[in-house]
């Protein structure tokens, strides 16, 4: 009971049947009231109308008396006789003697109409008798009689008049007192039932501003505010129960993301600090791998210019010597991962003079290319020669006929395709396969290929998701073809 006493649905109840008792006990004093108001009124008219009926039945039997007394009219004797069993049957046979004038009055009244239906029915008897002198006589004290009653019945009336003034006026100032009873009443009923209106309301609202203040400040960020405790409805109560749990859930849900957030921060800068690590040690690979580019060359050419020197004059020497300058230059010049084109190119054209120089009737290179090509794109750097070295050295080793390379760099949208063939000895599938497996740099390969593994696992540094970045199309006794395919559309995997 005290629970559904608390709750929002029994303060309205509570409030609605409490407003209903107000307002029935307002409409029961208005109603007793009124009813006493009309009791007094019915009262006074049924007095009225009672001596006016009497009045009434007294003139049906003074006319038709007079009536059959005249031409005696058994007519008017049935009028006559009904009249006064009327008269008889009307007024009361108890007649307390009273303190009230206006009662003593009545009963007079009631005394004299006794005599009046006495002096009538020997008035009757005398007729039938044919006593015309006694009947004359008697209609002659009965009409006395009669306007005597009548005199009393309007006396009484005017009494009856002078004191419904007074009591009118005590009526007019009990029905002042009812209507100001009445308003009195009413306006405590609004008053009562506007107190428990504002009392309910704020039963209802400041708990819910509290929850709006409370919701305010959790939009704000602010969840270590106090929890909320209202002592309100039952329904509010609970909501603002709940409204506790919902903040501190998701306090603690936050506080969670947050120590959460702060381990995969640790866990995201330590993958950052490792990516930096592996990133400087593909680096220093790549310079290492540059690096041993250049003893390799360096002994091979340095080799071929003293063998030269030894048979030949110095004119050529100084030529060779010329264009092995030339060559040196770029590569100590070239320390970048990327270079364009037309660098790459002219690095190339030194190295192929050489060549031209030390195998000049052996040796036959055919360049295909555009200027426009290799101006507009980069590639990475020493990718060209060791290529071309790779053919000089490995594929025309054991073979006696004209030796031809073939250098093609074109663009196929968006793809650069640099294309070196050579019409040598070839390579055997099990070595082109491991040349193609991406590894970091193994010393346990043999130098023979070291050059054109370089070449193979710097494009899988540069290019890691590209699938087709080099492909190798090899016979064994009709020659090789490499092709390195370079996606101009796509930005290499380190910042140079």
């Amino acid at each position: 009971m005290k629970r559904i006493k608390n709750s929002l649905r029994g303060k309205i109840l509570y409030s609605f049947l409490l407003s209903i008792i107000f307002i029935s006990l307002s409409f029961l004093f208005v109603l007793g009231a009124s009813i006493k108001l009309q009791n007094v009124a019915d009262k006074r008219f049924e007095d009225e109308k009672f001596l006016n009926n009497i009045l009434s039945y007294l003139n049906e039997i003074q006319e038709p008396l007079e009536d059959y007394l005249s031409i005696f009219s058994s007519a008017s004797l049935k009028k006559l006789l009904d009249a006064t069993e009327s008269l008889e049957g009307y007024i009361p046979n108890s007649r307390p003697i009273l303190s009230n004038k206006r009662e003593l009055m009545k009963r007079e009244i009631f005394f004299l109409i006794d005599s009046y239906l006495i002096k009538v029915d020997e008035i009757i008897k005398d007729k039938r008798g044919r006593k015309v002198y006694d009947y004359s006589r008697g209609f002659e004290e009965l009409s006395v009689l009669y306007n005597y009653i009548n005199k009393k019945i309007q006396d009484v009336s005017l009494q009856g008049f002078q004191s419904q003034l007074a009591e009118y006026n005590s009526f007019l100032e009990l029905f002042r007192n009812v209507q100001l009873y009445s308003l009195i009443l009413i306006l405590t009923i609004v008053f009562i039932s506007f107190i428990t209106l504002i009392r309910n309301v704020s039963i209802i609202s400041d708990p819910m501003y509290k929850l709006s203040s409370m919701a305010s400040e959790i939009s704000d960020g602010n969840f270590n505010i106090p929890d909320i405790h209202l002592d309100s409805v039952s329904e509010i109560n609970r909501v603002a129960g709940a409204f506790n749990n919902m903040k501190n859930g998701i306090n603690n849900y936050i506080e969670k993301l947050k120590e959460q957030k702060g381990i995969e921060q640790d866990i995201l800068a330590e993958r950052v600090r490792n990516l930096k690590m592996e990133q400087l040690l593909k680096r220093m690979e790549l310079y290492t791998m540059q690096a041993q580019m250049n003893p390799h060359f360096l002994f091979n050419t340095i080799n071929t210019g003293v063998q030269l020197a030894i048979v030949e004059e110095a004119e050529r020497t100084a030529d060779y010597m010329e264009n092995l300058a030339e060559l040196f230059r770029y590569n100590i010049r070239e320390r970048r991962f990327f270079v364009p084109l037309r660098h790459e190119f002219q690095g190339l054209n030194s190295y192929i003079n050489i060549l031209r120089i030390r195998f000049p009737n052996s040796l036959k290179i055919i360049i295909d290319t555009e200027d426009e090509i290799i101006d507009k794109y980069e590639c990475p750097a020493m990718i060209l020669q060791p290529l071309v070295e790779n053919s000089v050295i490995h594929a025309f080793k054991t073979k006696d006929s004209l030796g031809t390379i073939s250098i093609s760099i074109k663009y196929d949208s968006p793809y650069l395709r640099i294309t070196v063939s050579d019409n040598g000895i070839g390579i055997e599938q099990s070595v082109i396969d491991g040349l193609l497996i991406p590894h970091t740099h193994n010393y346990k390969l043999s130098s023979k290929v070291m050059g054109l593994e370089n070449v193979i696992q710097r494009c899988y540094f540069f290019y890691p998701e590209q699938e087709n970045i080099i492909n190798i199309d090899s016979q064994l006794g009709s020659g090789t073809k490499i092709e390195i395919n370079i996606n101009t559309e796509v930005e290499p995997c380190i910042a140079l």
